[in-house]
């Protein structure tokens, strides 16, 4: 919001400095014409109260007249660009405004369109608001036009309602805006992205939820491409599905009729059908409008709907013919698989055909060593009783400065007592499994006081603690009376929390709202854990007795529709996380990987041994491919805060927690069997080369000794491989335009060189990232954010080039130069100096009028000199040019 009102405002502001420089010189400014212009009018104190910074709450209009006539009009309730109301749009009607001479006075209507969360009773209201304002020239620091006048307001419904709606009966004031010229919206190429408010049926006490994303793409004023979306709640759309383009679509500079029809989801999980007719006015870069929509249920009565949308347009449609489409399967099925049958478990991780494997592991000197650090998690010695350690938080974000050790209750020890049971056949574990069940009921929390049963922190922490509850009920099954594992079906099944919420604001958390209305979208570290916990659960509870199949399906379905979403909108298919890579752990630790490979399992689908990389890349690439040492440490980009995480993968704080850890102990079972010996390298190699950390059990929670028993590759004669046999050593993420470039999988002196390009807002850092050699963590210089790639090309050894318009980089590990590493850029800016260390060195080469920007790594401290050859540059045997706008590498393999 802040952005577009500020550059409507400059777009009124160039205006009127046009209008003064089209004066005579030495003459009176003229009136401005007023048949055609762009009016802004602020309105303040149309909004009872003030802004934090004491300013009083607006409403700005902004109208368009063309050839004697008003031509369209919105309002936004912001100040500052921040909304002071809500973030809806709201559509103006001024053709009740005259204009005589200098004077603009008459009334105009103004929709005051509620967004998901203002006003609380979700009512439309029309404001009327009485104008008279003087067109006053030459009153603006540019010699433009000002508005200056007065105003008064009439919303109707009583004190109580206007109250509760955070508005006023009546209001006045005056106007202190500007008038400016307006030429037609450019219709060559755009996108018009659309909100539409309120359109999803179905039951949710979150609006929010309700609304859905159509983005129609135009060219040279016609409609070519229409897409259908899912909206988080931050207004961020995903997971489009392409539409046929609105036959009936009407596009002028300042107004879009269209026509569209798509599936959709309701709030309740129902599939149904929506013929959606849109309309709506155009004002500079934004649309107010309205939607009527057809919507039939299978099985139901047609639904009529009508509603509001906001739209914004920006340049360059997306017209799905000229994209690459991707048809691979997202999962396969996995032979031989035998489907769960009610009542029957374990289930999840393994099946009761894999306990004489399991049990036969554990006995192996590993093995034990596993079962030893397993006990030593449960009660701090032999995992003989019940936990010795408990937080003694009652809440959520508690500053009790708790420190959890092994031993303190968490979140899944219930499971790692029932996984003791499995191994064991002794009753007493699942017993204390229960007991432990009981504590969460009762409102114990885990170690980390954010997780609990009761009163979590927030869906985020609601889906793990729900979903490892699960997992004790599916080892201790078999061991647990009948009423009480039909008791701990059903409260899984029916799950229900009104006291827990992000910083402990309720939030009302139940199952169903996690399965079909989550709070956070794909793009968040929130959904992964969400969607994965919650996926847990539902697979543990699924068919057995006294439980809903028809729901429990459902909510399956739903879930397994979360996955491709997950995979392709929040993380793509590089590797890559939209926040970053510390963020990106919360999502999938504990839960998104784990609802992997328990589908597999449990369901018989495997998302992980497919041709899509997606998922298996969420591990190897930040768990693998990026990572150098010993110790471990990795080229980290982040847009959240320092909380998140850091470079220092391989530490002990970055491997000590729930989201923080088991990226190998849970890794191992959520990528693809191809990739295993590669991991496991990694694993001995960088993060465990002394064999101390136990088969990444080193944080507090039990179940990851239980994962690593169950997933550990040596377990099934799998031997460790360099990852350079394995993994392509050059990886392009395409939805975030993420490139890695590694020489080898060798030593302390292996250099990984990453760029990002389409940057999420507040990246850091945005540079290039040139890591490694013993060490060194160099920057060189940024890349244009949001640029499109025109060229890439990667070569065996690691080596790669990409352009964009303007800018070329190129990473040389062919050793032709004489340097380890030959790293080269043009078109961008000048490149911060490199800290003193023999071992890197930038220099600059001019070469027939294309400038070089070059990085040379050498472990042994030579580095080759620059020469230019025509337009080119020679370092070494190497020669690199530019041709066609990209960089041109001689020794260049692919």
């Amino acid at each position: 919001m802040r952005s577009r009102s500020r550059v409507l405002f400059a777009f009124l502001a160039t205006s009127l400095t046009t209008l003064a420089t089209a004066s005579p010189a030495g003459a009176e400014p003229p009136v401005a014409p007023t048949d055609t212009a762009f009016f802004a009018l602020p309105l303040e104190g149309f909004f009872p109260g003030e802004t934090r910074d004491k300013k009083p709450k607006r409403i700005n209009l902004y109208l368009v007249r063309r050839d004697g006539a008003w031509i369209a009009g919105l309002g936004t309730a912001t100040v500052q660009g921040r909304a002071v109301w809500n973030t809806a749009l709201m559509p103006v009607d001024p053709s009740n405004l005259r204009i005589d001479n200098d004077r603009v006075h008459g009334n105009l209507s103004v929709t005051l369109v509620p967004d998901p969360w203002v006003p609380a009773d979700g009512k439309v209201r029309t404001a009327t608001v009485e104008l008279d304002v003087r067109v006053l020239p030459g009153q603006t620091p540019e010699g433009g036009a000002s508005l200056n006048g007065t105003w008064k307001s009439s919303i109707p419904g009583t004190p109580e309602e206007l109250e509760a709606a955070r508005l006023t009966g009546t209001a006045s004031g005056t106007v202190q805006g500007g008038l400016g010229g307006t030429a037609p919206n450019d219709l060559v190429d755009a996108s018009y992205d659309l909100t539409l408010f309120d359109l999803i049926p179905g039951e949710t006490d979150e609006p929010f939820q309700r609304r859905r994303s159509v983005s129609i793409g135009v060219r040279e004023g016609k409609a070519l491409s229409a897409r259908f979306g899912q909206v988080d709640i931050r207004r961020s759309a995903y997971d489009y599905v392409p539409l046929e383009p609105p036959a009936d679509a009407s596009v002028t500079g300042d107004a879009l009729a269209a026509s569209v029809a798509f599936s959709a989801d309701t709030l309740d999980g129902d599939a149904a059908t929506f013929r959606v007719k849109l309309q709506g006015k155009r004002v500079a870069n934004w649309l107010a409008g309205t939607w009527t929509a057809e919507i039939q249920i299978p099985g139901g009565e047609p639904l009529t709907r009508t509603g509001y949308f906001r739209g914004d347009v920006r340049k360059g449609a997306v017209i799905p013919e000229t994209a690459t489409r991707d048809d691979r399967p997202w999962f396969v099925p996995v032979k031989g698989h035998a489907a769960v049958r009610g009542g029957e478990h374990p289930r999840l991780f393994f099946r009761k055909s894999d306990l004489p494997e399991l049990r036969r592991r554990a006995a192996t000197p590993e093995g034990q060593a596993i079962v030893r650090r397993l006990r030593e998690l449960l009660n701090g010695g032999d995992g003989e009783t019940l936990p010795t350690s408990y937080n003694p938080a009652t809440s959520a974000y508690a500053a009790n400065k708790f420190k959890a050790v092994p031993g303190t209750y968490t979140i899944s020890h219930a499971a790692g007592y029932g996984f003791l049971y499995q191994l064991t056949g002794d009753e007493k574990y699942a017993g204390l499994a229960r007991e432990c069940v009981e504590l969460a009921w009762k409102g114990q929390r885990s170690g980390d006081d954010r997780y609990s049963w009761v009163a979590p922190g927030g869906e985020l922490r609601a889906g793990p603690s729900l979903g490892w509850t699960a997992v004790a009920y599916d080892l201790c099954y078999d061991a647990w009376p009948e009423d009480f594992r039909r008791r701990c079906a059903l409260a899984i099944q029916n799950y229900s929390d009104q006291l827990g919420g992000e910083w402990n604001n309720p939030e009302g958390i139940t199952l169903r709202k996690m399965v079909f209305q989550p709070r956070q979208g794909p793009g968040s570290n929130h959904f992964g854990a969400v969607v994965g916990g919650s996926g847990l659960a539902v697979l543990a509870v699924r068919g057995d007795p006294g439980t809903d199949p028809a729901i429990l399906d459902k909510y399956l379905a739903a879930l397994e529709r979360q996955i491709p979403r997950h995979l392709s909108a929040g993380w793509g298919d590089g590797g890559y996380y939209k926040e970053g890579w510390g963020a990106s752990r919360v999502g999938t630790q504990g839960g998104f990987l784990c609802f992997l490979q328990a589908l597999r399992v449990a369901a018989g689908r495997d998302y992980l041994n497919v041709e899509r990389p997606n998922a298996s890349y969420i591990t190897m690439v930040p768990r693998s491919l990026l990572v150098l040492g010993p110790p471990g440490y990795f080229p980290y980009r982040s847009n959240m805060g320092g909380t998140y995480g850091n470079p220092e993968i391989g530490s002990a704080d970055q491997r000590a927690g729930f989201s923080h850890g088991g990226y190998f102990s849970e890794g191992f079972g959520a990528i693809a069997d191809r990739h295993k010996p590669a991991l496991l390298w990694t694993y001995q190699q960088i993060f465990d080369p002394d064999g101390k950390a136990c088969f990444d059990t080193t944080s507090t929670y039990p179940h990851r000794a239980m994962l690593a028993l169950v997933n550990w590759p040596t377990f099934s004669g799998i031997a460790a491989k360099n990852p350079g046999e394995i993994l392509p050593l050059a990886v392009r993420d395409t939805l975030y335009d993420h490139f890695a470039f590694r020489n080898r999988f060798r030593d302390k002196d292996d250099i990984v060189t990453t760029a990002l390009l389409q940057q999420p807002g507040g990246t850091k850092p945005r540079e290039i990232m040139v890591w490694g050699l013993g060490g060194l963590r160099l920057s060189f210089g940024e890349p244009p954010r949001g640029s499109k790639v025109t060229h890439y090309a990667a070569a065996a050894d690691g080596s790669g080039t990409f352009s964009t318009a303007g800018y070329s980089l190129a990473v040389d590990y062919s050793g032709a130069s004489g340097a380890d590493a030959l790293v080269v850029s043009t078109g961008g800016g000048d490149i911060k100096p490199l800290p003193e260390n023999p071992r890197a060195r930038l220099q600059k080469l001019d070469a027939g009028g294309v400038t070089y920007q070059v990085l040379t790594l050498s472990a042994a401290g030579t580095h080759p000199e620059l020469t230019a050859d025509g337009t080119a540059l020679v370092a070494g045997k190497q020669r690199i040019e530019l041709a066609d706008g990209k960089l041109v590498l001689r020794t260049f393999k692919k």
